[in-house]
């Protein structure tokens, strides 16, 4: 037996499984695990990352017990890196293959490139080197797209993604796009987890462009694969992104359920910030659960603290402080809008800053002071208005502040009668 196969065996035993079961949920034969732990033969890097994830190890434990892996096995494994984020295995893997065979193929070359540049620009200080770098092989594959079609796809998804981080939604867009028209014009490349992921991508980014409809249909075609496979991050990441479409269309019944439905996936992909957020959400936007929405916002405050930027704390503070209109609690509203002000002092003008003044503007309404309110409005509507998505926030903004100027009116006609 080999030290590969004694580590899955010794897994599949501290789970309680047989090698049928376990070659059930990995959707392999149980010949496959069967030889895979009598060592008769090494598995593919593809059904060695379902048996991984299977088992509840890290796939780089696993690839570690491989016999002498070559070549073109390496080239296989690191996707599989890339995809869990296991940078600091991938990296230095890239650097060894990268001096170890100065003589590889071209082909090979500009991958081992092309995966170091998706991850070097998770760092805003690397970002824009690499994706001159992606553009670069862009240019250098476009006409020879129909001899790589999946690593050409790649190249701008992971262009998507980077423009993504950088908040450049438009031109993420477009190469999101790039890549779906490519899948389209070679069928031999539509492998079922590249669309689903790129599907997803968009309709993610579509929703920032204030575009929900359409992110909803790319959303919803992506959720149906990711179901299928049971995995949880796709899962869990279409049900959130829906539910955030569903509440920029005001509609907050479906925008709940959404949420509902991604929180136990994203827990179970460990995800926390998601899984709070589904948490707080669903109290947030649906009456009939806001008796305990106070305490689930503070805890969010309290679980989040140390991933949370003074925007995203300012904008829970100012959520709590409606909830507290809604019982009329005005010295607790008062003291949170006081504390989400501070965390915006030195903050540009964005979405957070548009939410607290909506949270004002109503504050004052509640208080009958409808001039104050207008103001608050107005400001909110002016600044949701160069947003390009937030539509239910902008309708409510709207409303507060028509309703001020009327309610200004009547004051004044009244104060005009004999």
């Amino acid at each position: 037996m080999t030290a590969l196969g004694n580590k899955i065996k010794h897994q599949r035993e501290a789970k309680g499984w047989n090698q049928k079961e376990l070659a059930e949920k990995a959707d392999v034969s149980p010949a496959t695990i069967s030889g895979v732990e009598n060592g008769r033969f090494i598995p593919t890097p593809s059904v060695l990352y379902k048996i991984a994830a299977e088992l509840g190890v890290k796939f780089s434990e696993l690839v570690e017990t491989l016999p002498d892996p070559k070549l073109d096995t390496w080239l296989e494994i690191i996707p599989f890196y890339v995809r869990d984020h296991q940078y600091a295995a991938a990296l230095p893997l890239i650097h060894r293959l990268l001096t170890e065979y100065p003589h590889m193929h071209d082909v090979q070359r500009d991958h081992l490139i092309c995966y170091e540049a998706i991850m070097l620009g998770e760092w805003e200080q690397t970002r824009m080197q690499c994706i001159e770098t992606l553009y670069a092989l862009a240019f250098k594959w476009e006409g020879l797209a129909h001899t790589n079609p999946e690593f050409f796809v790649s190249i701008h998804n992971r262009l998507g993604a980077l423009w993504y981080q950088s908040l450049e939604f438009i031109t993420a867009s477009h190469h999101y796009k790039r890549a779906l028209e490519v899948l389209k014009s070679f069928p031999s490349a539509q492998d079922h987890y590249r669309v689903a992921t790129i599907q997803f991508n968009l309709g993610d980014c579509l929703r920032w462009l204030g575009q929900d409809q359409e992110a909803i249909q790319y959303l919803e075609k992506a959720l149906p694969y990711f179901q299928e496979q049971r995995i949880a991050k796709g899962v869990g990441g279409c049900y959130f992104a829906l539910g955030m479409c569903y509440k920029n269309l005001g509609e907050f019944s479906k925008a709940v359920l959404m949420f509902q439905q991604a929180a136990p996936h994203v827990e179970e992909a460990n995800l926390k910030w998601y899984a709070v957020r589904c948490r707080s959400y669903s109290r947030f936007f649906s009456p009939e659960l806001h008796e305990d929405a106070i305490e689930v916002l503070k805890e969010e405050l309290q679980e989040l603290r140390t991933m949370m930027r003074p925007g995203d704390v300012a904008t829970t503070k100012s959520r709590i402080a409606k909830l507290h209109l809604d019982r009329h609690q005005f010295p607790e509203a008062k003291a949170m809008l006081d504390q989400a002000e501070n965390h915006l002092s030195e903050l540009k003008p964005d979405e957070h800053r548009a939410y607290f003044l909506l949270a004002k503007a109503l504050y004052h309404f509640a208080l009958g002071d409808f001039d104050t309110a207008s103001q608050y409005a107005f400001e909110a509507v002016d600044l949701y208005a160069v947003l390009r998505t937030f539509h239910s926030e902008l309708q409510e903004a709207l409303r507060i502040s028509q309703e001020s100027v009327l309610k200004l009116r009547e004051s004044y006609e009244q104060k005009k009668r004999p």
